[in-house]
């Protein structure tokens, strides 16, 4: 069944309104997973690249296959291959083959499947790479198909959907869920000891909290997480100077350098007071799957909202989301963003097959019922609706903490420029500098700043 024309999806829809089939379990038996599977770049069974075979099915339908890529850890996962497994069952011409890993290795997965024109048809794409990739004309402009009414968007407000839509028009994704950057907090922990941060709080009453719970407790306490996070945190607060990081013309920084240098003064006091954990330790916990917040051996860390679903399966302590601290004085340097994206790779030959995989995600009632919001608050508000009365405890707090944003926001950046990935490496490797005390804030600020502008240009 291919879609000729907007009545025929209609029609689809209509049925696929009508008719619940129950999700079969996420056995993963024809995933290829890019976890387990093969080295990096192989991205199918047989290795050899090519799985947009297409044959004839005995009725003349033809029957055609995609390759679909993701990050995330078990529980995204298990829940995709569900909700594969019920997308196949609707369109049973149509069969997936997933590939799945974990952050780091899915884009050096995807970085040599670039390189080797063998990217998948549907690729999970995050907002700081969105440009990088486009501007490798390795991403198909999905506005033709929104067009042809294969991707549904008529629930989808403009505000989920405009940061993935360039200035003349491409549109380079489809956003999976609306997610803020915030914090993760232990309310176990904060409860104990008394603490509170309200809405409003500032950087020095993070800090203040956390100085407070280590002097009072003889346990290992790692007080506020940056969860390898700071760059991420550095949009907010450059933001709350009413600066950004990068400038409107997205070809160098936004921000002044004095800027920097406090929020390194702020990295670098935290770990040599005790108020965050030292790298090494951030790392271990990162590498190994775990979460101090969720231990309470931190009281909070940065984090994505939608990030708490996941920790909260993780743990029997009470955990909230709470906004970032804030500057006094400063501006609001939040907002609502699309917490990843499906996008369509330019080299695909499956494109309408990709297009009814990305309509299923974003529409389907049934399949966002097992997805839980895992990917962030859904972008349709037929599917949201739905789910706000259904969902309860972490995955209702990311709907809440939404409306709280909302309060504490300002206009998004664009897009971050190509580059930006070698822009937040070496950020990055400044703070580990910072956190290993072996740079000052200024030379680390010097030489990051040198670094990205050289890089951007």
């Amino acid at each position: 069944m291919r879609f000729r024309s907007v009545k025929g999806l209609l029609f689809v829809v209509l049925i696929m309104s009508l008719v619940f089939i129950s999700a079969c379990g996420g056995d993963g038996s024809n995933a290829t997973n890019g976890n387990t599977t093969g080295s990096a770049g192989d991205g199918n069974n047989d290795g050899n690249g090519d799985t947009n075979e297409t044959a004839s099915s005995g009725d003349g339908e033809e029957e055609v296959t995609i390759r679909v890529a993701w990050w995330g850890g078990q529980e995204r996962h298990e829940m995709t291959l569900d909700a594969i497994d019920l997308f196949e069952e609707e369109y049973p011409h149509i069969t997936v083959e997933p590939e799945y890993t974990d952050w780091d290795g899915y884009w050096e997965r995807l970085s040599t499947q670039g390189a080797g024109n063998n990217l998948p048809d549907v690729i999970n794409m995050d907002n700081s790479r969105m440009t990088e990739y486009s501007s490798r004309d390795l991403l198909m402009d999905l506005q033709p198909l929104i067009d042809e009414g294969l991707i549904n968007l008529d629930d989808v407000d403009d505000v989920y959907q405009d940061i993935n839509v360039t200035e003349d028009g491409a549109v380079l994704a489809i956003s999976l869920g609306a997610n803020a950057l915030g914090i993760i907090q232990n309310d176990d922990v904060l409860s104990e000891y008394g603490v509170t941060l309200e809405p409003g709080y500032t950087y020095e009453d993070l800090q203040e909290a956390m100085t407070q719970i280590a002097s009072e407790t003889d346990e290992e306490f790692f007080g506020f997480d940056l969860n390898n996070a700071d760059f991420e945190l550095f949009y907010i607060y450059a933001r709350q100077h009413g600066q950004s990081v990068f400038n409107e013309n997205a070809d160098g920084l936004g921000f002044d350098e004095d800027i920097l240098v406090s929020y390194f003064e702020f990295i670098q006091s935290n770990v040599n007071n005790g108020i965050s954990p030292p790298h090494d330790v951030t790392m271990d916990y990162i590498d190994g799957g775990n979460s101090m917040t969720g231990e309470g051996t931190a009281a909070a860390a940065m984090a994505a909202s939608n990030q708490i679903i996941g920790l909260a399966q993780t743990t029997d302590m009470e955990l909230s989301l709470n906004l970032p601290p804030t500057l006094s004085a400063g501006e609001n340097g939040n907002w609502i963003r699309p917490s990843m994206s499906f996008a369509i790779s330019s080299s695909s030959e499956q494109q309408e097959a990709s297009a009814a995989f990305i309509d299923f995600f974003t529409n389907s009632i049934e399949a966002n019922e097992i997805l839980q919001a895992d990917r962030g608050v859904p972008i349709s508000s037929e599917v949201r609706n739905h789910l706000a009365d259904q969902v309860e405890g972490p995955v209702a707090q990311t709907f809440e903490y939404l409306e709280l944003v909302e309060d504490y926001t300002s206009p998004a950046d664009p897009l971050p420029p190509p580059g930006e990935g070698e822009v937040r490496g070496s950020f990055q490797r400044m703070v580990e500098s910072l956190k290993y005390d072996m740079a000052t804030p200024e030379d680390a600020a010097q030489q990051f700043m040198q670094e990205a502008e050289s890089i951007l240009q």
